[in-house]
Formats: structure tokens, C-alpha cells, sequence
């Protein structure tokens, strides 16, 4: 994978095909690997650019990394789209990357042709969400004090507001967080501590297809909802993909979505 320097990080990339741009931005616990069915299913039809954001996979973090934001991560895939000429693209994030995808359109949406929000956790839509928010925190709280292994708990399904739908990744992939367990630390609670821009929300003028399966988690799948009631210009799609999120489960019916995106 080659690499580029991105405000003081080395981000690895790959691409595959040839067409219109896609950049796909994976989630949380996971690297671009999770992305290799869509990038194979999409390839005859555009070029499949995949990423492993900062601390995960092949790319770096910063010294002492322990905190990151969603419009960090997003300024991470904008610095890759312009060093690659790659603009404008179909952003295709799945979990915290579909909220990564989402701030790109808000806040850099001459960069930004349409987007594919794979269960979006963004929680903060819901007030039936805030309970189940502070449970996890104060389980978080007890595991801290407790010396319990926060990352099993995490990965295992443990904390289901912060870490939503992660027990469904295929354990080989899931293997990225066990490898990078501090990327996994400065990320809980990046999708939900994100202050909605709300009013923007209303003013997206590109194309967005959010994304649910029948297995998505409920909190998930009523976020997907609620999102999709304030987003300009989106659309809803829900796949079966058994017991697997979305671009694991039914990768060709998520290239076809963002084929249907590319210009």
C-alpha cells in the first residue's frame, strides 16, 4: 500500500479499477480490508479507493495518541482525495467511516459527489439513546476501576450505545483492534460526541443513501431513521445481508448503490 503524509500522519491507500472515484472509509475496530467485496464488485465500474484512517492498519498516529474527532478523521480523507486528485468522490463509510463520509459532505462538499451511510451510529438523534449511552459509560467507568479488559468488552458487544453492531465484524477482522488498542481507546464515543450541524443537515444538496441490513441493531437502525428524516437529498435502503453488516453481507448491492452515486 502506498503511503502519504497527512497533517503529521502517514496514511496508507489502495485503489482498484478505473472510473469515477469511491473512497471507502471503514469503522471503527476494523482497517480498508473490510472494503475488499465492494472494491472487487465496484472495480469494472469505478476506481475503488480504500484507506486505513489514522492508528489503524498501515497507517500512523501521533505520539501519545488517546483522542480524535470526527472532523480530524474527515480532514485525514480530504487531504488523501486532493494528494490523489481524486475529487469530486462518492464517500462510502460504514459505522464511525459513514459519519466521517457524512462531515466530508458538510463541511467539504466541493470534494463530495454523493455518500453511502452504512448504519451511521449517530445516537445523539435519539433521545431514547441517552440511557443507554450513560450504562456504557458507567460500564466503561467500572472496567477502568476494575483493571477488566476494555477491548474484550468492546469487541464482545459489551458496550452496545458506544460500540454498536461491533460483535457482528467476522473475528479475523476484528483482529485490527486487538493490534491497535489505542485507536480503538481515542475513538469510543467519536460518532456520538460529534456536534450535529444540524441546520446543514437540512441544506445537503448531494445524493445520500443510508444504508441498514435486517440484522442492524435497532438503536442503529432508528438512528438510520432519524437521520435519514433530516438529511437533504437521502434516501433509505435496506439490505439482506444476513447476520453481517451491510458491505460484508451484501458487498455487490453496495457497489450497485454507489455506483448509482458516481458521476
Amino acid at each position: 500500500m502506498p503511503t502519504l503524509e497527512a497533517r503529521g500522519v502517514e496514511i496508507a491507500w489502495k485503489e482498484r479499477g478505473r472510473g469515477a472515484p469511491l473512497l471507502l472509509i471503514h469503522e471503527t475496530a476494523a482497517n480498508s480490508p473490510v472494503w475488499d467485496g465492494v472494491s472487487e464488485a465496484i472495480s469494472s465500474r469505478a476506481r475503488a479507493i480504500s484507506y486505513d484512517r489514522r492508528g489503524w492498519g498501515r497507517s500512523t498516529a501521533p505520539v501519545g495518541y488517546r483522542r480524535t474527532t470526527v472532523e480530524e478523521q474527515s480532514e485525514d480523507a480530504a487531504a488523501l482525495i486532493e494528494a490523489i486528485h481524486a475529487g469530486p468522490i462518492v464517500a462510502c463509510g460504514a459505522g464511525s467511516g459513514a459519519v466521517v463520509a457524512l462531515d466530508l459532505l458538510l463541511r467539504r462538499p466541493e470534494l463530495v459527489a454523493g455518500t453511502v451511510l452504512i448504519e451511521p451510529p449517530l445516537l445523539q438523534l435519539l433521545p431514547v439513546a441517552t440511557e443507554a449511552l450513560s450504562d456504557d459509560r458507567r460500564r466503561l467507568e467500572t472496567a477502568a476501576a476494575t483493571g477488566e479488559d476494555v477491548l474484550g468488552l468492546y469487541l464482545s458487544g459489551g458496550l452496545p450505545a458506544l460500540g454498536p453492531g461491533v460483535a457482528r465484524l467476522p473475528e479475523p477482522m476484528r483482529s485490527a483492534a486487538r493490534d491497535r488498542p489505542a485507536s480503538l481507546i481515542a475513538e469510543l464515543g467519536l460518532a456520538v460526541g460529534w456536534r450535529l450541524p444540524l441546520p446543514r443537515l437540512a441544506r445537503a444538496d448531494r445524493p445520500s443513501v443510508i444504508v441498514t441490513a435486517r440484522s442492524t441493531p435497532p438503536l442503529l437502525g432508528e438512528a438510520a431513521v432519524a437521520l435519514a428524516r433530516r438529511l437533504g437529498g437521502s434516501s433509505a435502503r435496506e439490505l439482506a445481508a444476513g447476520e453481517l453488516p451491510p458491505h460484508l453481507g451484501a458487498p455487490a448491492e453496495v457497489a450497485t448503490i454507489a455506483a448509482e452515486l458516481t458521476p
